[in-house]
């Protein structure tokens, strides 16, 4: 397993990661990335147009199935935590989705963001990440599905079904970690497995990116390009947790 000393009051630092994130997004103008973004831009604006008008579509007709009689007078309270899980769910579905499709592209462009931060580490074994990336995505795909199944049979269960929408927005962080961290992990020849035990050394950290990249993906227009900021500022903020502990 490849083991990484980092500097935990850092990695953990809120503040510090957000900054990372606003990185992301500022290096987004620079010329360097754009070859890069143009096909994800698409793919995420086509994706989240489906997901979010079909889910949308069906949402109101299955919370009204879902929230049993003797609650209803809760409904004012209930509504908007279900409606706020809903919307995670869809958020979660449309980032997964859009990850797979777009992995090849994402690849290439945090090997581009290593390479403006003038860090080569590993670079060359990177220069064809892009099936790597998506089997790592698929792999990914595979951890995740283990858990999405118990949180949505929460959903349909009556009275834990109100602790559904807070599970699901832990576990959604928690997987946004995953998925925008593996980009620069893969750069430096790490693979999902030790990935995990990596990103485990700052728990409070990797909720508060994946919550902020949630958070980004709930906004309409914004979302088209979080992924590509995140992968940046993922790419800033591994190097940064790195730098400091081996000085």
């Amino acid at each position: 397993m490849t083991v990484m000393i980092i500097d935990s009051k850092k990695a953990n630092n809120p503040l510090f990661i957000f900054s990372c994130l606003m990185r992301g997004f500022t290096d987004l103008r620079r010329p360097e990335f754009r070859k890069y973004l143009i096909m994800p831009l698409l793919i995420n604006m086509a994706l989240y147009l489906g997901v979010f008008v079909s889910g949308w579509y069906y949402l109101s007709g299955f919370l009204e199935q879902m929230i049993p009689a003797w609650l209803s007078w809760l409904n004012w309270f209930i509504w908007p935590i279900f409606v706020i899980g809903f919307f995670m769910l869809g958020v979660f579905t449309f980032a997964i989705l859009a990850n797979i499709l777009a992995a090849p592209f994402y690849s290439r462009l945090a090997l581009e963001a290593k390479r403006l931060r003038n860090d080569q580490t590993n670079v060359e074994a990177v220069e064809n990440t892009a099936w790597v990336s998506m089997l790592s995505e698929l792999k990914r795909l595979a951890y995740l599905g283990k858990f999405v199944i118990p949180l949505v049979v929460l959903f349909v269960i009556p009275g834990l079904n109100l602790l559904a929408p807070i599970c699901w927005v832990l576990f959604a962080a928690w997987a946004m970690c995953l998925e925008y961290m593996a980009y620069p992990f893969e750069i430096e020849g790490v693979l999902f497995p030790d990935q995990r035990e990596q990103v485990k050394q700052a728990r409070w950290g990797s909720l508060v990116f994946g919550g902020l990249v949630m958070l980004g993906l709930s906004i309409p227009v914004v979302n088209f390009v979080v992924p590509a900021a995140a992968i940046i500022g993922a790419t800033a903020y591994r190097d940064e947790i790195k730098k400091k502990c081996n000085r």
